[in-house]
């Protein structure tokens, strides 16, 4: 269970429940809510952040914003290589390991789906390590989805010829690790 797997117990549950559905609530809410003095509060909410049980983190909701979010599943015999392009890329919104038929999974965002197909066609689907690439775009949201974005991502015009080009992210920070490494 999630909450033994935590050391949660009642009260841990109940602020993380309060969290989720008012992400602006303070703590002397909570407080109120839950029948304790906000100092405890504050308190069992840093140790819940400490622990990496929770974290605040600011983005953008898609279910209200125009812009495309895909969702691009891999086979791949080196699923490293594609996490570490993952870090990098601003595209890549996240990138996650799986199990199955596709090990990787990538969500990538942009305000151009002329863009994003570029980017698959230039990193996944010319790539001689993958062996299967498949896209679906994502067109609508139940409940509110809220992800952090790099607004870098704008300054990025990838073409199938050059792919990203000059301003491709990964590629200045491995330049960047290169120079280092002769240091």
């Amino acid at each position: 269970m999630i909450s033994d797997q935590f050391g949660l117990d009642d009260i841990d549950r109940s602020i993380i429940t309060l969290l989720q559905k008012h992400p602006n609530i303070t703590h002397s809410e909570i407080a109120k809510r839950i029948g304790r003095s906000q100092p405890a509060v504050g308190s069992r909410i840093h140790r819940l952040e400490e622990k990496g049980v929770i974290s605040s983190q600011y983005g953008v909701n898609f279910k209200n914003a125009d812009i495309i979010l895909a969702k691009v599943e891999l086979s791949t015999k080196d699923p490293t290589e594609m996490i570490e392009m993952g870090k990098y890329c601003p595209f890549v919104v996240n990138c996650m390991r799986l199990s199955g038929e596709n090990n990787i999974l990538l969500l990538l965002a942009s305000s151009s789906m002329k863009k994003i197909d570029t980017v698959v066609d230039c990193h996944f689907r010319n790539h001689e390590s993958i062996s299967n690439v498949k896209m679906d775009i994502i067109t609508g949201f139940v409940k509110d989805f809220i992800l952090p974005i790099d607004f870098e991502m704008d300054s990025h015009d990838p073409d199938p010829i050059n792919g990203c080009g000059e301003n491709c992210s990964r590629k200045k920070a491995l330049e960047e690790l290169a120079k280092s490494a002769k240091v």
